[in-house]
């Protein structure tokens, strides 16, 4: 801006003082419009109306001090580019420095005003505030990044946390009043980042964002977590019925489809509240409640949402020690396999084994029907089922070495099976131990199947033409769908020990539903496996129906890999 531009607003109810001011200025041989007036009033009138470049104003004003006149205008709107310089009378410097402290960018003396000085003064008081703005300005552009997803805009969890504080301090002023954190998980956003792309993800993220956003009141507190997860809070609600009434509404946003790039995506979610007082009353305890009920949420596929409640952190603990103890033995390298053989029931020889991974160094619990149901949970699974597959490698590899030909049956969890890296790693470890393909049987659980994941479905495609063998476990159990045996490449079905321990029973209904079985898998072409087995009577029956593989306790139970390889090629005494 050059100098003739400049405007100044001078404020002075002495009018010869304002009179003599003015007359410094215009002694200047660059131009200045000057406006005057007698009051701080009028000037935050001219304020309101008109863009100044500096203002000037005495100190001793009627009414209104210099102290309150600079606060005032300082945080005025219109003031944001505006400069101000204090003129008094008094020389007391603590004097200045309140003024300079409360917003002023410079203090003269009156008696001491010249036309240079003054220019020099307003020059000076603009420049300064002009760097000051651009510090605030970067200042602001800093706490923005600080306190916002860059995705989304909304808040991140650092602006959360810091503003729940205060939403809990309001709470505690007014106990009949509820706060309730919600924490929100998109179900299933994994299958959406693989099948689509992490660039539909995010977009997603910004729908899912927006549409909740609009259905909320404006001063609720909202923020991404990071990932799939969104939090909010809501202060002042007078009953858990209305926490319920704005969950409902929240969750009926999700009922139309999120049409992202042409694309129609439908989205759920899963949601966990803590309420406080009840639950708790810290920022840092509700959240962490919040997230053990998403978790009981998400588990439940008949609920929403669930709100936290008290057996759910003692849960919580167990799950949380089991996890920390599969880190540790993970990294520890604590696992074992043992194989249960698969026994021909006509040669008595045995056929193949099935690889189970045990924990024999476990505190909490050594059962795989424990600990794996919170590998799965917490992601932890990848790597155990990595190590579970490299050591049945090594071991297939050892075996066929010896010249035996039995195959190894390996669990594969649904975890592993909608990770689109999954066939690319079996297919490396096929080529690092150079073992054939017509070695391996992956069982898989219809868990695995139910949700007709197209990463999953391609994976089982994949793995079934690179010559693996597909065995469906458990069947039987749960639901069993017949559909699952036509769309799926099932080459192998064990039918599940509950069906095979009640066959020999009087008018058993199991043997007849044993039987239909049987004929059905054998018109798909599809081999079966009783499990189970634990007495002559159910392997004579079995054999009878013109099912050929077993395992049970009857023939063997779970070894090491050395006391398999003593076993092969035996022929088994019963």
């Amino acid at each position: 801006m050059k100098m003739e531009d400049i405007k100044v607003l001078l404020v002075d109810d002495d009018v010869i003082e304002r009179k003599s001011l003015k007359r410094e200025l215009t002694l200047n041989r660059c131009e200045y419009h000057v406006v005057e007036t007698s009051t701080a009033e009028e000037a935050f009138v001219y304020l309101d109306n008109m863009t100044f470049d500096v203002v000037i104003i005495d100190y001793h004003m009627p009414k209104v001090s210099g102290i309150e006149a600079v606060i005032r205008l300082r945080n005025m709107p219109t003031l944001k580019h505006t400069a101000i310089v204090m003129v008094s009378n008094n020389s007391d410097e603590a004097l200045m420095l309140e003024c300079i402290n409360a917003g002023a960018q410079d203090f003269l003396l009156k008696s001491e005003v010249t036309e240079s000085q003054l220019t020099r003064t307003i020059l000076q008081s603009r420049q300064r505030h002009e760097l000051e703005q651009q510090l605030y300005e970067s200042y602001q552009e800093v706490k923005n990044l600080a306190e916002r997803d860059k995705l989304t805009g909304l808040h991140n969890r650092y602006y959360f946390d810091e503003a729940l504080v205060q939403m809990l301090a309001h709470q505690k002023r007014h106990p009949d009043e509820l706060t309730a954190v919600m924490l929100f998980d998109l179900d299933k956003f994994k299958h959406i980042n693989d099948t689509f792309g992490h660039e539909m993800g995010d977009k997603l993220l910004v729908a899912v964002a927006d549409r909740l956003l609009k259905a909320l009141r404006g001063d609720t507190l909202f923020a991404r977590f990071g990932g799939d997860e969104f939090v909010l809070a809501c202060s002042q609600l007078r009953s858990i019925r209305h926490v319920k009434g704005l969950l409902k509404r929240l969750l009926k946003t999700f009922e139309t489809a999120f049409v992202v790039d042409k694309h129609e995506l439908f989205c759920s979610c899963s949601v966990g509240v803590a309420i406080a007082p009840a639950n708790g009353e810290s920022s840092e305890e509700l959240l962490k409640l919040a997230d053990i009920a998403m978790y009981r949420a998400k588990r439940s596929p008949q609920l929403q949402y669930c709100f936290f409640e008290d057996n759910m952190q003692e849960a919580f603990l167990s799950k949380y020690k089991i996890e920390s103890e599969l880190r540790h033995a993970i990294e520890h390298d604590e696992f074992v396999l043992h194989y249960q053989p698969i026994i021909d029931m006509q040669s008595k020889r045995v056929a193949g084994a099935e690889a189970l991974i045990r924990w024999p160094q476990a505190l909490t619990s050594k059962n795989p029907g424990v600990f794996i149901p919170v590998a799965e949970e917490s992601g932890l699974i990848q790597a155990i089922g990595k190590w579970v597959l490299q050591q049945a490698f090594k071991d297939l590899k050892k075996r066929l070495r010896e010249g035996d030909s039995t195959y190894v049956s390996v669990n594969v969890s649904p975890c592993q099976l909608c990770e689109s890296s999954f066939f690319s790693y079996v297919e490396s470890l096929i080529k690092q131990y150079k073992v054939p393909a017509s070695a391996l049987v992956f069982e898989v659980t219809e868990t695995a199947l139910l949700s007709e994941d197209t990463v999953t479905l391609n994976t089982l495609n994949s793995l079934h033409e690179l010559g693996i063998r597909i065995a469906l476990d458990d069947f039987g159990t749960g639901f069993s769908s017949i559909s699952h045996l036509l769309s799926c490449p099932i080459d192998i079905v064990k039918i599940d020990k509950s069906i095979i321990q009640n066959i020999t029973c009087p008018n058993s209904k199991h043997k007849n539903m044993l039987e239909g079985l049987t004929y059905l898998l054998s018109q798909l072409n599809i081999s079966i496996i009783a499990e189970g087995i634990e007495t002559q009577e159910q392997s004579a029956l079995c054999q009878r129906l013109g099912i050929k593989l077993a395992q049970g306790f009857l023939y063997y139970r779970p070894a090491s890999d050395v006391e398999l390889q003593s076993l092969l090629n035996n022929t088994i005494e019963q």
